[in-house]
């Protein structure tokens, strides 16, 4: 934000919060009339196409107003949004809806989607909680054929999984044995979660074993070192987020709804071990299936087990609502399962 100055950062505040509130191109004249600003449409014109080179803004097509780019709603979310408060009744809501459950663990991770969907008014997602406290003791590489190989990962609580991996290349017992070297060397007493989320900057500067295998365990880390049961994946909200105007394009429809009935790609996007809510903006998604999308994603806690929930809907989405929407509830699952 280094090159906003204080009107550019004003304007820009009222363009993403008006076009989240209409979904409409915002010209000049209208942030004019509708702020009741002290200064004239063609300076405001100006300092929106200052806005637009710089990347926050972009006009969809000539002679339209402009809408933000994934740049523009970051910056609004990280620095310009005025922080939004849950209200009494929503707080309540979310309360009795929790009650409803009477301790039935599933169920209540059915009533907290109903709730999230209902309240956002955008797709709810919830997951049930993962094992992340397991401490990593030694791992075990067997050769099955040329290009499939037997890992069993012992964990410190006498959890042992075993799983096939088929890689592109021949790996002979040497390099087997080199790669087991390394990574029990370097994953050892860590915990699930730790390797899962850091497995790729530990082993990036491996100097023993086979590269492809240890490039297979990075890409596919989260599922060899998961030691819970199937997570279940919980939604709620589709009739809401269809009815936004975003969603006449046939080609989003398609994608929400393809992700919608693609639960292993829900748990992935959801599934990570954050201290705070996530914002996940547009073409910030690795996928870009996704590069339309905002997710806000934020963790509870069953015991030492984590779990996840959040919202994901258009990157035009109230985001000073859903942010304490998602914060709130994750805090009340916690208390509500501790």
């Amino acid at each position: 934000m280094h090159n906003l100055n204080e009107r550019k950062t004003d304007l820009l505040r009222r363009i993403v919060q008006s076009y989240i509130e209409t979904a409409s191109p915002v010209g000049s004249s209208h942030l004019v009339k509708k702020y009741r600003l002290n200064y004239s449409p063609a300076t405001v014109r100006s300092e929106m196409s200052s806005l637009e080179e710089s990347g926050y803004i972009m006009q969809p097509h000539t002679s339209a107003g402009r809408v933000p780019t994934d740049r523009g709603y970051r910056v609004y979310v990280d620095c310009l949004m005025k922080p939004g408060r849950l209200g009494t009744k929503e707080q309540e809501k979310i309360h009795q809806q929790m009650e409803n459950s009477r301790g039935d663990i599933n169920r209540l991770l059915e009533e907290v989607s109903r709730i999230l969907g209902s309240i956002s008014k955008e797709l709810s997602v919830v997951l049930t909680p993962w094992i992340s406290w397991g401490i990593f003791d030694r791992l075990e590489l067997i050769a099955l054929t040329e290009r499939k190989v037997l890992a069993v990962i012992h964990v410190q609580s006498r959890l042992v999984k075993t799983i096939v991996l088929e890689v592109d290349s021949d790996v002979d017992q040497e390099s087997l044995e080199k790669t087991t070297s390394e990574l029990n060397e370097r994953l050892n007493g860590l915990t699930l979660q730790e390797i899962q989320n850091s497995f790729g900057s530990r082993l990036q500067n491996a100097s023993r074993g086979d590269r492809n295998l240890i490039q297979h365990f990075a890409e596919y880390v989260t599922d060899i070192f998961d030691f819970s049961e199937p997570l279940e994946v919980h939604t709620c909200g589709t009739q809401n987020i269809l009815m936004q105007p975003e969603f006449s394009d046939v080609g989003m429809m398609e994608c929400i709804l393809s992700l919608v009935d693609d639960r292993k790609s829900l748990a992935h996007l959801f599934r990570k071990n954050t201290k705070k809510t996530e914002v996940i903006i547009g073409r910030e998604h690795k996928d870009d299936k996704l590069c339309s999308f905002a997710v806000v994603t934020a963790c509870y806690n069953r015991g030492k087990d984590i779990g996840a929930l959040g919202v994901i809907g258009p990157t035009r989405m109230p985001y000073s609502k859903i942010l304490p929407l998602v914060d709130y509830t994750a805090k009340i699952m916690t208390q509500y399962l501790s």
